[in-house]
């Protein structure tokens, strides 16, 4: 029992993580006028290169003998997810951007049907339902006035129609590359993963934004504010993924998303109390559904994966629920 609370205390740490980065971005995009979604994202991966040089300092010459290039792709879709997540920030709110990654959830389960062959109970599909219920609420929320209940043209808000967008793209990419892992990140410790993803995300993640945001960043006008909350949010993303490592070690992965769901009223609060949100009908009926979505789905049984890969949590290979978490669903699997 004592190790149980302890899991769910992990799961609690890892939500207020998520929490803290998002409400990091939001600041730094609504009240510093910090747009740099790349650059963000760098001093995370450089420091998860500290694994790769504690593995060298303990001479630990052990590996899994994954090749360069697919540590490359990892890297890649994860710094493009958490790239499009941050940008979205830009154009929707806090409380629509944290529940509309659990778009994930059905990106997730296509592809374990697909290549892992997958196979979900009806309660699944209820789950993923009922998300997708939720999703078409929020985004009407967004893109509509509530203060004006007919649909004028003056009422349309494409720019959190694009930022709504951005937010299901990043799910999008978040759950093909949890699937990806699954055929080989399996093998490896921790400390080998978390280190080799920080060494090739810190390379892709700063080249593209020296090529991009390079401009941006150099007519920023840093203050104090704009500099703790920068680095608040990349000591918050390198802990949450650190973090995460632990509590999947002893936990499994249906308390963990369960208990992950806090962050999803966490972000609603923090929209209401920390940047004045006022939320529609709408939005509240989304909300309801995305989270009854989620406890339905999660109080299912593990889905079975057939696949070559020896999965020692088979239902880590089919879930991803909330921001971030794909690529770290798999840290505590080496």
């Amino acid at each position: 029992m004592q190790e149980h609370h302890r899991v769910l205390c992990l799961g609690q740490v890892i939500s207020l993580f998520i929490t803290v980065t998002s409400v990091c971005t939001q600041e730094l995009t609504l009240n510093y006028n910090v747009h740099l979604a790349t650059t963000q994202s760098v001093g995370n991966y450089l420091l998860l290169i500290g694994y790769l040089v504690y593995r060298w300092w303990m001479r630990d010459e052990s590996s899994s003998g994954t090749p360069w290039w697919k540590y490359t792709l990892l890297a890649f879709a994860d710094v493009e997810a958490n790239f499009l997540v941050v940008l979205a920030y830009k154009y929707t709110t806090i409380s629509s951007a944290m529940l509309l990654d659990c778009f994930t959830l059905p990106v997730v389960m296509f592809l374990s049907i697909t290549f892992l062959h997958a196979k979900y109970s009806t309660q699944h599909y209820t789950g993923v339902g009922l998300c997708l219920f939720g999703i078409c609420f929020l985004v009407v929320s967004d893109i509509i006035n509530c203060k004006d209940a007919s649909f004028t043209s003056d009422s349309f808000n494409t720019t959190a129609l694009f930022g709504d967008a951005l937010s299901l793209l990043g799910a999008t990419i978040y759950g093909v590359s949890n699937v990806a892992q699954e055929y080989f990140v399996k093998t490896k410790s921790r400390s080998e993963f978390l280190g080799n993803l920080g060494l090739y995300g810190f390379v892709i993640c700063g080249l593209q934004a020296y090529l991009v945001e390079r401009d941006s960043f150099l007519v920023v006008s840093w203050s104090i504010g704009s500099v703790a909350f920068f680095t608040l949010y990349v000591a918050a993303l390198f802990l949450m993924y650190s973090v995460t490592a632990i509590m999947l070690r002893d936990g499994d992965s249906a308390i963990f998303n369960m208990s992950l769901l806090t962050s999803d009223f966490f972000g609603v609060l923090a929209g209401i109390f920390l940047f004045h949100e006022s939320l529609s009908w709408l939005y509240c009926v989304g909300f309801v559904c995305i989270l009854a979505g989620l406890v339905v789905y999660t109080q299912a049984p593990p889905p079975t994966a057939q696949t070559k890969v020896a999965l020692l949590h088979p239902d880590d290979a089919c879930l991803r629920l909330l921001p971030h978490q794909a690529a770290i669903n798999t840290l505590a699997d080496g």
